[in-house]
């Protein structure tokens, strides 16, 4: 047994705390060594950085650029659709009553789902919308309704989880149909006082022999009652026959009076001759000749009565006598209404001309001076409210989403395998503690040595050689021993 003197024990402790202090200090500067290089690497990027970044600003126009715009990513159909119909939903109302063309008057909005139904690892959901927009439409709009316009619009999408991988396709079906409707016209009337101005168209060929006289009393009693119902009416009378004797009365330099008895003074003067009733010449004349100032008041009535008692003689015997048709238009173009009194059975001949300016067919028979009256007692005004044109635009969606959901096979956990621990070697009784060492264990050898065969000369001869090896060891350590001693 060796004994080491106390005082190198405490030498080698010494050395030993030296070493670790050592070791403590190399580690530590190594630590700082390596701190100390990634600071210069993170000082040398952000010098390196800053140069980049005086660089550009030195190369840069000194006008500021817009930052290019974020790309906007594409909505889906069905979100597309929604705020679609949020939208049309949301319209403003303008009221009916102070709408202007253009303006939407009521918005009617019909919802439905969504509902969903699984099939399988198919789940559908179906909603719906129908969206009718009313407003109101210009006038010459025209009434009907439109051939309906569909769409469709689909896309398909993809999200993954760790458990699933869901595939959804969207789809939306639109139709589109627009109807323009017109209310019903409405028809005000009013009975207003007017001005009127008449001219008596009277036949005056011998036919008439029979007519005249009563003709003469049925006028005058006309007359004679406008102003007794304080209707003001400015009168004018023309005799005809044939085209060169017609006679167009002058009452004090005007074709016009408003004196009854001045106008009965020149019916009554009218004498019966000749044998042609050129009617055309007459109401051609007192359409188009300026001799005839008509009224031009706002409730100012034209008139023109022809009492005859032959049908229209289109015969000439000088001149070129107006046609029918040329006669109508000048009446018509200077606003005069025609009322015949006749026979009723020369109604077809005049009825082109009664027809055509809104005027009465009377018998010549009959006492016709209170027909006559009818349309002067109160005139009459209509104004007619048009009926407004609303157009209705329906809008019908269908919003369809299918979604597959495919699982995904989940991962085998790995068995986990305990590390061998390590040899704890229990220092004795002072001596110093020493490092827990792990041994690990031996691998085993991949093929067992074969051993020489027992008795062999080979054997034979290394065991000898081994024995002399030892014996020659174990002198020389007995000889270096009794030296030193």
């Amino acid at each position: 047994m060796i004994i080491i003197p106390l005082t190198s024990f405490s030498k080698t402790c010494i050395i030993e705390k030296s070493l670790l202090k050592r070791g403590r200090i190399l580690k530590k500067y190594t630590i700082s060594r390596k701190q100390t290089l990634i600071l210069a690497s993170v000082v040398l990027g952000t010098v390196f950085t800053g140069t980049t970044i005086v660089s550009a600003d030195d190369v840069a126009p000194s006008t500021t650029q817009a930052a290019p715009a974020a790309t906007t990513a594409a909505k889906s159909p069905i979100t597309a659709a929604t705020e679609e119909i949020n939208a049309k939903a949301n319209t403003p109302v303008v009221p009916a009553d102070k709408a202007k063309t253009g303006d939407v008057i009521a918005v009617d909005v019909k919802k439905t789902g969504p509902s969903a139904k699984t099939d399988g690892a198919d789940t559908t959901t179906t909603s719906t919308a129908t969206i009718k927009t009313t407003s109101l439409a210009d006038q010459d709009t025209p009434v009907g309704t439109s051939k309906p316009v569909s769409s469709t619009k689909t896309a398909t999408s993809t999200k993954e989880t760790a458990d699933y991988t869901d595939t959804t396709t969207e789809t939306v079906n639109k139709t589109t149909v627009v109807e323009v409707t017109k209310e019903a016209d409405v028809v005000n009337k009013k009975e207003v006082q007017g001005t009127s101005d008449i001219v008596f168209v009277i036949d005056k060929s011998t036919s008439m022999d029979s007519h005249i006289n009563d003709t003469m009393k049925n006028v005058e009693t006309f007359v004679r009652n406008l102003s007794a119902k304080n209707i003001q009416a400015r009168l004018g009378l023309v005799e005809y026959e044939r085209s060169d004797r017609t006679k167009y009365h002058d009452f004090n330099g005007s074709k016009f009076t408003t004196d009854p008895e001045s106008f009965i003074s020149a019916l009554k003067a009218i004498k019966t001759y000749g044998g042609y009733e050129n009617a055309t010449v007459p109401l051609h004349h007192i359409a188009t000749s300026a001799d005839y100032n008509w009224g031009t008041g706002a409730n100012n009535h034209r008139f023109a009565f022809v009492i005859t008692d032959e049908p229209i003689d289109m015969d000439t015997f000088k001149d070129a006598l107006p046609t029918k048709e040329v006669t109508l238009k000048a009446l018509q173009d200077a606003g005069i209404s025609l009322t015949v009194v006749g026979k009723t059975v020369d109604k077809k001949d005049f009825d082109p001309l009664v027809n055509g300016t809104n005027g009465l067919y009377l018998d010549i028979d009959k006492n016709f001076a209170d027909l006559l009256n009818v349309q002067f007692a109160n005139k009459v005004v209509e104004t007619v409210q048009k009926g407004r044109v609303f157009k209705v635009q329906t809008d019908k969606y269908e919003l369809i989403s299918k979604t597959h959901r495919v699982a995904k096979a989940k991962p085998q956990t790995p068995s986990t395998q305990t590390p061998a621990k390590p040899t704890v070697f229990t220092p004795a009784k002072n001596e110093p503690a020493k490092t827990a060492v792990y041994i690990a264990p031996a691998a085993l050898p991949q093929k067992e040595a074969s051993l020489p065969n027992t008795g062999s000369k080979t054997s034979t001869a290394l065991t000898t050689l081994g024995l002399g090896l030892l014996s020659m060891g174990a002198a020389f350590g007995l000889s270096r021993k009794t030296k030193k001693d």
